[in-house]
């Protein structure tokens, strides 16, 4: 009898590790859906700045010839 405690103590510990888990992972996946957004958006912005400074240049060139 003393087996069946311990397969009780062992399930309850089995289920509350799964429950930290889950709620641990929760955050993490929303950190990681918010980092890939600022991410794709400062992509955006220097690819923005990339083709600003290449017109800046085309117009520099356009007034030296």
């Amino acid at each position: 009898m003393p087996y069946l405690w311990s397969v009780v103590v062992v399930v309850v510990a089995l289920v509350a590790l799964g429950l930290l888990v889950v709620s641990a992972l929760r955050p993490a996946q929303r950190l990681s859906t918010v980092a890939a957004l600022a991410g794709r958006q400062m992509g955006d912005e220097v690819g923005m700045l990339k083709a600003r400074l290449a017109a800046l240049r085309v117009r520099l060139a356009q007034r030296r010839g």
